[in-house]
């Protein structure tokens, strides 16, 4: 599969602080860290390190910043060869105050918006694309001249040309804010309220082709007309800043291979989670045998681990809630008690594993279908979903080198039929409230 990557690459500096700087406050670091970032260029390592060929395109400065991002690419074998420079203009960068105690990141983002793709064309035709929202031109180019090709769009602020380009796409993955925006509306953190706002991003695209990650890092999306969300991992956060980034990219591997939409979002969610353990977004891309573990998927997937690679220990996770009991069975079909007035109460514990220091590799957290309480889906109620396995798939032996996997090694070559796409919304439907 031949895939393109269009984005603005940036490096991240960031500044580690114990705490929030006030007005005026003089802080003295001792150290600092940079990594390559963006959700394109965090993208491209992502899948190159997991095996896939990636192309990149997006503009640079000519400056060291560009020599670092095109070091950084040369390490993990994607190929930047329709990368553009830019003499005039200088280098993306983000500059990130990192507060230590907390995980949370304030952004102070310096990007050229003048500074802009020129050409267009490359010397293959892409199968698949990722499109971070940052060169608007070179994605409806990329559209227009190939009507076939397989879109992930990147949106983080839902501006009137943003929501248009998101429209054109296979798959939108959105932030909150961009969904309130599309929307014209907020939301109040209810169940009723969740749906109320994917039935109103269907009412504007007519599509039921996106993804929502929510602030808190839980999911929302929908398949056959249901909506759903994924609880987030509760996980001992040192820098969130990664999250969208390798969301994005694992994701994409996932869409790319044609796993189903309910595994593809718990793998997704899994790599993005596991980042945040780790400082950078680059520099925190986890391992796919890590990812694999504690999803839950490996064995689903029919994916076979290397004896001899010991990938990295997992980040330590806690329940996100220790006082609530799941019960789990052998098949997916957990039911769980009604939703109650809060979607805070959709929240599905981990169990916890010896020591406490790993996921829990045995099941993924619930996902919850959040159907309108006020009857426009259906009574409100909370259940995992079934989900279609597929057929078995196997990993070579060879296909692991150096805790990676080999540029070019399909690990899902196998896997069984191409999952049936979400459906499209048609609008007049949408207005009888079936989402």
């Amino acid at each position: 599969m031949e895939t393109i990557i269009i984005g603005k690459p940036a490096v991240n500096i960031y500044l580690p602080l114990q705490e929030f700087p006030a007005e005026g406050d003089i802080f003295l670091i001792k150290n600092k860290n940079e990594s390559v970032g963006n959700v394109g260029a965090t993208s491209a390592c992502l899948l190159a390190k997991w095996g896939m060929n990636v192309h990149f395109t997006g503009v640079a400065g000519n400056d060291a910043y560009q020599e670092k991002i095109k070091d950084t690419f040369k390490t993990f074998k994607v190929e930047s060869k329709f990368m553009e420079t830019d003499f005039e203009s200088s280098t993306a960068v983000n500059y990130y105050i990192l507060n230590t105690k907390t995980g949370v990141v304030t952004k102070v983002l310096y990007n050229d918006t003048e500074s802009v793709l020129k050409k267009f064309k490359y010397d293959f035709v892409p199968n698949f694309a990722i499109i971070d929202g940052t060169e608007l031109a070179g994605a409806h180019a990329l559209l227009n001249n190939n009507g076939s090709v397989k879109t992930v769009y990147y949106g983080r602020v839902g501006d009137k040309d943003s929501i248009a380009l998101s429209k054109r796409c296979t798959w939108a993955v959105v932030t909150e804010k961009f969904a309130e925006m599309m929307t014209k509306s907020e939301v109040d953190g209810s169940a009723e309220g969740y749906v109320n706002l994917y039935q109103k991003i269907v009412d504007s695209s007519g599509k039921s082709n996106y993804v929502v990650i929510l602030n808190s890092h839980k999911i929302l999306y929908c398949i056959d007309g249901k909506v759903k969300m994924l609880p987030e991992m509760k996980i001992n956060v040192v820098d969130s800043s990664s999250f969208d980034s390798i969301f994005i990219g694992a994701l994409s591997f996932c869409l790319m291979n044609e796993v189903l939409l309910d595994d593809a979002i718990k793998l997704a969610n899994t790599a993005a989670a596991i980042s945040m353990s780790k400082i950078g977004e680059v520099d925190a891309i986890p391992e796919i045998d890590e990812v694999l573990d504690n999803s839950g998927l490996r064995e689903k997937l029919g994916l076979a681990k290397k004896d001899n690679y010991s990938a990295s220990t997992p980040a330590a996770i806690e329940p996100l809630n220790p006082n609530v009991n799941v019960e789990v069975h052998n098949n997916t079909d957990v039911q769980m008690q009604a939703m109650a007035d809060s979607i805070d109460q959709m929240n599905t514990a981990f169990n916890s594993t010896p020591g406490g220091n790993v996921l829990n590799t045995n099941e993924y957290p619930n996902t919850s279908e959040v159907q309108n309480q006020t009857g426009n889906v259906s009574q409100a109620n909370v259940m995992t979903p079934q989900v279609n396995q597929t057929e078995n798939a196997s990993l070579s032996q060879e296909s692991i080198q150096g805790g990676g996997i080999a540029p070019g090694t399909n690990i899902f070559a196998q896997v069984g039929p191409t999952p049936t796409p979400m459906p499209e919304v048609n609008q007049s439907s949408t207005n009888q409230g079936n989402v």
